[in-house]
């Protein structure tokens, strides 16, 4: 475990850099004067990136390298805060946008990688509590610090910052060991992923997947023109309820580890508090809409450990980068369908609606993951 402090670490602070601007980005996009569809396009292009990019960054990370494919990822990220610094038309921004997607889905899937190559038999709960709180609760910290950057500082500046800062970790990631590299077959990826049961069991976190492309495209428009926050506020709402679920991450993984068929509880009980919080942060005034944000991000959380443990049983160790990158390819097709639906619907019926539908399909998908899940022996 002690190999993965620093990787974890430059996740955190990487996660951070990224939660400055993410979820503040659309309001950005409006100022440079595109539509809602315009905006729902941009928002599928991280997604769509990390669909087409998941499963060959996950084999060679099985295969080849991890170590250079994350300084890699985060070279690009830089160039895409530096771009959005710079341009404003919609076929520049869509060209950065497309870096970032690639750069980013690098990084997590190396990262992600390195932690399930690590997992031995035991405390397999804790050590994915742990990575948990290293992605979420550094990318909630940047929202909480984003918010207050924004607050003082012209966006411009602080893309720029997020590039300079970038740079800095791409450098210290120099001194992350790489994992020993294994050969096989390629077609023994297609073997699994193919398998019916496993088909059965992605099938319902695709719609789960559909209420992040609702939040990356309406989630900070609806707090400013429903709620009417500020940045200082939007940050603080959206900050602390993401720290707290990388808390509830952690415990998740606690509570797995000494309680062994914990996790199937946990699962389907984040997926229900996730849909219903969902639904019911639309509710005004903000501080109503406050606290069922912070239920749907423990929804988040308890699902998030609990649908990684299930990888790490279902998946073999050697292959689990590239097999992981797969199964993860479902859940981002999900995000890319919410965002291209939901951007013009939250532009033309209300930025509530994206969120509403969103968390009803999530809670919907239960009727399909319940059986699934016995079928593939989660």
């Amino acid at each position: 475990m002690s190999s993965l402090r620093l990787p974890n670490g430059i996740s955190f602070s990487k996660q951070a850099l990224i939660g400055f601007t993410f979820f503040f980005i659309p309001l950005l996009l409006v100022d440079f004067g595109f539509t809602g569809l315009e905006i729902g396009i941009l928002m599928a292009v991280f997604p769509v990136m990390q669909l087409f990019s998941s499963f060959p960054i996950g084999a060679i990370n099985d295969r080849l390298s991890i170590k250079y494919v994350m300084i890699a990822g985060m070279l690009l990220e830089s160039a895409y805060f530096a771009g959005l610094a710079l341009f404003s038309g919609f076929w520049a921004v869509l060209f950065f946008f497309a870096l970032g997607g690639l750069g980013g889905n690098m990084f997590d899937t190396s990262v992600r990688s390195l932690n399930f190559k690590a997992l031995g038999d035991g405390k397999k709960g804790r050590m994915l509590g742990i990575f948990q709180v290293a992605t979420t609760g550094g990318f909630g910290t940047g929202i909480l610090l984003g918010g207050l950057l924004l607050n003082r500082f012209a966006f411009g500046w602080v893309l720029l910052l997020s590039s300079a800062a970038m740079l800095v970790l791409a450098l210290a990631s120099w001194v992350i060991a790489d994992v020993e590299r294994i050969r096989f077959p390629i077609r023994e990826y297609r073997e699994l992923i193919l398998r019916k049961s496993t088909a059965l069991f992605l099938f319902p976190l695709f719609l789960f997947g559909l209420h992040w492309g609702a939040e990356h495209t309406s989630y900070s428009l609806f707090l400013t023109h429903n709620l009417g926050l500020d940045y200082f506020w939007m940050g603080l709402y959206m900050g602390i309820p993401v720290i707290m679920l990388a808390a509830i991450s952690y415990y998740t993984g606690l509570r797995i580890d000494r309680k062994g068929s914990h996790h199937r509880a946990a699962f389907f009980a984040g997926i229900l508090l996730s849909g219903a919080g969902h639904i019911l942060m639309t509710i005004p005034p903000a501080p109503v809409s406050f606290i069922f944000r912070i239920v749907h991000e423990v929804g988040d959380g308890m699902a998030a450990v609990s649908y990684n443990l299930s990888f790490s049983k279902i998946f073999k160790v050697e292959r689990i980068a590239g097999e992981t990158g797969a199964a993860y390819t479902v859940i981002l097709l999900g995000n890319i369908v919410g965002a291209l639906a939901f951007g013009p619907l939250g532009s033309s019926a209300g930025y509530q609606w994206p969120l509403i539908i969103s968390g009803a399909i999530s809670i919907a998908s239960l009727a399909v993951l319940y059986p699934a899940s016995r079928k593939v022996g989660f």
